[in-house]
């Protein structure tokens, strides 16, 4: 028997299989055959064959007429009661139907995790939540263990996992995310048997063994506090402040196939991207209505350059990403669902943060919408005979394929200042990795000291040159770590004290490269300066 690819999620909320159906789709429906044990309904809508886009393109410039070129997709969702759940099985299209709101989350994930073999796995997907949000898919050559991967367990939050089973009876591969995909040698009439063992493998706690470490970010499940997360992040988008918010797809997707996406609730047709601030300002005057019901109903579509329908696939509170603290504990929104940071995480972070010292110099505050480079300019022309511009001046070390800039501005006092301004639309993790990998350069590659000091030589004085050629050891020279400082300073105004105006993953983000500062005998420091 031929096997079969099936894409399966587990319901929740659910009384009825209609109850699952997105109110926006209206699929035709059949009954299942009595005859063959199962319990459930079958949503379906047949598309007709249509002429790709292509065609239009391409006829132009061929003589004959393009005739008979046409495709057509149709879509089916399988709704099934087993084990005393409900279970969707999709095809084509058929995701489309499904209300976001009635998907388990993490439903093929857990059950990936609980029955893959840890040292047989074959991609990864990871998420890492900064300023925005940075997917990535790591797969390898064959089947290997999770140090291949390059995971970094206090960082990265798995989003899937593919690998082989431990029992390959039932299929060779799994993988796992809000669905359980697999090919499996089954017969309809074994449906409800596959999704009762699903099910207790879902419940099962086999993960912790290799992969307990996805547990550092627990789901919330008690309403009083979801109920007050979600109070503080609606005042705060009332108000029209996006500043520990923004959107995001919650899903890997291919962006060469996405055309454009839509919000529901606004007047704006079509988006190019998903953009938090762009989408309050098409609300205008309606954003004092805003409601977490109303988020949470209001659906997000994307059409595909394949296709001229679009594809409703969340809703815009799935599509949120916030940190929010609630008594004293750390919270993020991920994918629709509140998480609790681990408490030993955050104090390590914060630890590690309000450890840092702020710059010794007395630093100039920015003007409001100054661009980075003027900041610099002005910064360094402060005080001249102990700062010196080196923004902008990219330094190709031996081998590299691309420059690197050692500072912005650089102290007599062996201080590298590198600045940066936060804002929505930008993160600081270049910030602290062009810290990190100039620092790395300065000390390892003497040939990229050499350029440093032709540089230096060509902008300054002779008369001056002394001082700041003796922060720069020519190449042969032994490097005296103990004498430098990586200094971070971020433009930002805030009330907040401490390191508590960054967000939490920027910190870290911060933490994680100022221990490699650390380890390799260089000072770090962060600075936020404010914007005046």
């Amino acid at each position: 028997m031929p096997t079969t690819r099936l894409t399966i999620y587990l319901l929740r909320d659910v009384a009825t299989p209609a109850d699952a159906i997105s109110a926006d789709k209206s699929p035709k429906q059949a009954a299942l055959d009595p005859a063959s044990g199962l319990e459930g309904e079958f949503f379906y809508a047949p598309r007709a064959a249509v002429q790709p886009s292509w065609v239009g393109f391409v006829q132009p410039v061929v003589i004959a007429p393009l005739t008979g070129l046409t495709s057509a997709s149709a879509s089916g969702l399988l709704i099934l009661k087993a084990a005393g759940e409900f279970f969707a099985f999709t095809f084509g299209y058929g995701r489309s139907f499904l209300d976001p709101s009635k998907i388990e989350h993490q439903f093929g994930l857990r059950v990936a995790l609980n029955r893959i073999d840890a040292s047989q796995i074959r991609s990864l997907d990871t998420k890492t939540f900064e300023d925005m949000v940075v997917t990535k898919n790591v797969q390898t050559s064959k089947s290997a263990e999770l140090p291949n991967f390059g995971v970094d367990v206090s960082r990265d939050i798995l989003r899937a996992v593919t690998g082989q089973p431990r029992d390959r009876s039932v299929t060779k591969r799994l993988s796992g995310s809000d669905a359980l995909v697999l090919s499996a040698n089954v017969t309809p009439a074994g449906l409800a048997a596959l999704c009762a063992d699903l099910l207790a493998a879902f419940h099962e706690v086999t993960y912790k063994t290799d992969f307990e470490w996805i547990d550092q970010l627990a789901l919330v499940n008690d309403d009083a506090t979801i109920d007050a997360l979600d109070t503080l992040l609606e005042a705060q988008l009332i108000a029209g402040d996006t500043s520990q918010t923004h959107m995001a797809v919650p899903e890997t997707i291919d962006w060469e196939d996405i055309d454009v996406f839509k919000i529901g609730g606004t007047f704006r047709t079509t988006y190019e991207d998903l953009d938090l601030d762009e989408y309050l300002g098409q609300l205008g005057p309606k954003k004092s209505e805003i409601t977490i019901d109303r988020l949470k109903s209001r659906p997000v579509s994307v059409r595909f350059t394949r296709s001229t329908d679009f594809d409703t696939r969340w809703n815009v509170y799935q599509c949120l990403i916030t940190e929010q603290r609630h008594s004293g504990q750390l919270h993020v929104l991920i994918e629709g669902r509140w998480f609790a940071v681990s408490d030993s995480i955050v104090a390590d972070v914060d630890t590690f943060a309000n450890s840092l010292p702020a710059s010794p110099l007395a630093l100039i505050s920015s003007a409001k919408g100054e661009k980075e480079g003027d900041y610099n300019k002005r910064l360094a022309n402060s005080d001249p005979d102990e700062l010196l511009l080196l923004d902008a001046h990219i330094k190709r070390p031996g081998g590299a394929a691309s420059g690197i800039e050692l500072c912005d501005v650089l102290a007599s006092s062996g201080e590298f200042i590198h600045v940066k301004r936060k804002s929505r639309s930008s993160t600081l993790s270049h910030l602290f990795a062009q810290g990190a990998v100039s620092a790395s350069t300065f000390n390892g590659d003497g040939v990229f000291r050499d350029e440093i000091r032709n540089l230096i030589a060509s902008a300054v004085p002779p008369v001056k040159q002394p001082q700041w050629m003796d922060l720069v050891p020519a190449n042969g020279s032994p490097v005296d770590k103990s004498k430098y400082l990586v200094s971070y300073v971020v433009i930002a105004n805030s009330s907040k004290t401490g390191t508590d105006w960054l967000p939490f993953f920027s910190k870290l983000n911060l933490m994680q490269h100022g221990k490699q500062l650390r380890d390799l005998g260089f000072t770090v420091s962060i600075t936020r300066v404010d914007s005046s």
